[in-house]
């Protein structure tokens, strides 16, 4: 019987799969912020010896990791001179009240924005307005938000500063030797896919979608969205000595009281005989609206906690003036790089760091327990009061994405003449071959940095570091792969079972599972841990390796069945209204016809 040797490299190689598979399970379960597993990704490769610190942490300086970052530099520069949202509002809010022909204007719009700019800052700068005209036109805005989202995600496909993703494959692929893509040549399948989903969108898919009301800030209408929040009676109240009564107080004010806590308990609010007493907690859950008129009662406030002693502190509706400014409403989404997630509002003290008081909390499903204590989610809203200065700084944090009546960025055609002329230099630039993606994306930079069109500040601001750690964390579990011969000795089993396989099998196989990995994790951390394994089988089978790359880079991006591996898709999830049934009846048709397409079409370009 032939003996197993347990040698150094065979350890590493185990080491090297358990920290692979462990960062895929947390990736899919989503306990802690992918990021931060990317993190400890890097950390646990580093502490057993697979990869050496210069190793470990070369991702960081990869081109692809640069290119990225860059180009979210460039979409801030067009966001901020509000051209962009100048654009998207006078091409829509004209338009009529059917719904199909507004769905499509809005598809073929956000597409084309999102070819050039990253779709991130397309899709914040379109929902308010989106919103906006569904308004206007009666129209639910949960019928328009998914197919705008996935529009805006398809149009990134047709070039290569489109996606972070198509980034991603492009520096790795030149990085390994190979020519990578050029500016438009991935539209040889993306403007194919554009065409066939957005006729699927437009004419099938919305057939799936929710025909509820969606949640609309400054909408006075009723809603059928819950929102949770938690009042308190204040001193003196004429709430005070009336008996607690469940099925009146839902019949009066038409919302749900879930419950009153007194002295950090909970009272049985179906017992006799219970008066409401000063500094009394009311739970109450029900629509927007309503909840809103409830909070205007006398002697209600909004409950506050003091996060240094956990006092209750109150704030009355009589106080919602701060130096002579009134208070506005706005609803914000949660997004991962806020650094909220999985944390409290008490904990992470929210109403201290961003000076506005959180009204109300929705969330996908029914949210259970006190607004302040439960730990926050991706997607969820949060209806927050404060200045309009606050909610100014409130939506130009990282991972906020603030709906409602907040100041829209001022023209500046000076700026937008400068920003324009860069951005076209850098797509000129690259087309031409003069320079390669990450030396135009950076230059790029350092103009509108220098022209004052972007402050330093607002450039750093731009960088969504969660992305940055994502990739590096993703690179660094790449390269142990290749360290470890593990790519090599998935190579050999992939081709042994084949045998003879036909080379479009072998792109079936790396486009499938690119899209199944990136509908649980995030899709620019999927080409990474691909891109290796696909450059291995190439070598072995004399596969053309773009072939194999450019299958995991549609695979990547073609993966719409869950609102997981986007950060768009979070942020309409909550918008919207959907759940992830909504997603999955809509995106699996998509991915297969995507799917499908790209395998008639990259043989035909790549082979």
């Amino acid at each position: 019987m032939p003996e197993f040797a347990l040698t150094e490299s065979t350890i590493k190689a185990a080491l090297t799969l358990l920290i692979l598979f462990a960062s895929i399970y947390s990736f899919v379960r989503e306990r802690i912020s992918p990021d931060l597993t990317a993190l400890l990704a890097v950390l646990a490769l580093l502490l057993t010896g697979v990869l050496t610190p210069l190793e470990a942490f070369a991702g960081f300086s990869h081109p692809a990791t640069v290119s990225v970052a860059a180009v979210l530099v460039l979409s801030a520069g067009i966001e901020k001179t509000g051209a962009l949202s100048a654009i998207a509002r006078r091409l829509l809010l004209p338009l009529g009240h059917s719904e199909i022909l507004l769905t499509g204007v809005i598809m073929v719009a956000i597409g084309l924005f999102s070819a050039f700019i990253n779709n991130t800052a397309a899709v914040a700068v379109f929902i308010p307005v989106v919103l906006e005209i569904c308004r206007r036109a009666k129209v639910s805005a949960g019928r328009v938000l998914m197919p705008m989202s996935h529009a805006a995600t398809i149009g990134g496909m047709c070039t290569l500063i489109g996606t972070s993703t198509n980034l991603v494959a492009h520096e790795y692929a030149r990085s390994q030797g190979l020519p990578g893509f050029s500016m438009f040549e991935l539209g040889k399948v993306g403007i194919p896919m554009v065409i066939v989903a957005y006729l699927y969108m437009l004419f099938v898919g919305r057939l799936f979608l929710p025909k509820g009301d969606s949640v609309d800030s400054t909408d006075s209408s009723p809603q059928t969205e819950k929102y949770l929040s938690e009042l308190v009676i204040a001193d003196e109240s004429p709430w005070i000595g009336r008996q607690i009564d469940k099925k009146a107080f839902e019949r009066d004010f038409d919302l749900e009281l879930l419950g009153v806590l007194r002295n950090g308990g909970s009272l049985d609010i179906q017992e006799e005989g219970i008066s409401y007493l000063g500094g009394d907690s009311l739970l109450v859950r029900g629509s927007l609206e309503h909840i809103l008129k409830f909070i205007s009662q006398k002697g209600l406030a909004i409950h506050k906690p003091d996060d240094r002693n956990e006092e209750v502190e109150i704030f009355s509706t009589a106080d919602r003036v701060v130096d002579m400014d009134p208070l506005k409403l706005a609803e914000v989404v949660v997004l991962t790089p806020s650094g909220l997630v999985g944390r409290t509002l008490s904990e992470s003290r929210f109403a201290e760091t961003y000076d506005t008081f959180v009204v109300a909390l929705r969330r996908r499903g029914e949210a259970e327990g006190r607004p302040t204590t439960i730990p926050l989610h991706a997607g969820d809203i949060l209806v927050v009061e404060g200045t309009s200065d606050a909610l100014e700084a409130l939506a130009e944090r990282k991972g906020f994405l603030v709906i409602g009546d907040v100041k829209r960025p001022k023209e500046q055609p000076g700026k937008i003449l400068i920003t324009l002329i860069t951005l076209i230099g850098v797509i000129l630039s690259v087309s031409l071959g003069v320079v390669p993606i990450v030396t135009a994306a950076v230059a790029g930079c350092a103009i509108l940095i220098l022209t004052s069109s972007l402050k330093l500040r607002e450039a750093y601001r731009a960088i969504d570091m969660s992305i940055v750690f994502l990739l590096a964390g993703s690179l660094a579990l790449g390269a142990a792969l290749e360290k470890t011969g593990i790519t090599t000795v998935i190579a050999n089993g992939l081709t042994s079972l084949g045998g003879d396989v036909h080379p479009i099998v072998m792109i079936a196989a790396f486009l499938f599972a690119a899209i199944i990995i990136s509908e649980f994790m995030s899709n620019s951390g999927t080409v990474p841990l691909l891109a290796p394994i696909a450059l291995a089988v190439a070598a072995k089978t004399g596969i053309p390796p773009m072939a194999l790359i450019a299958a995991v880079t549609f695979g990547s991006t073609a993966a719409f069945a869950m609102p997981i591996g986007y950060q768009t898709s979070l942020m309409i999830y909550g918008v919207g209204g959907y759940r992830v049934k909504d997603f999955v009846r809509m995106g699996i048709v998509l991915d297969i016809l995507l799917a499908l397409l790209a395998l008639l079409l990259i043989p035909l370009f790549w082979m």
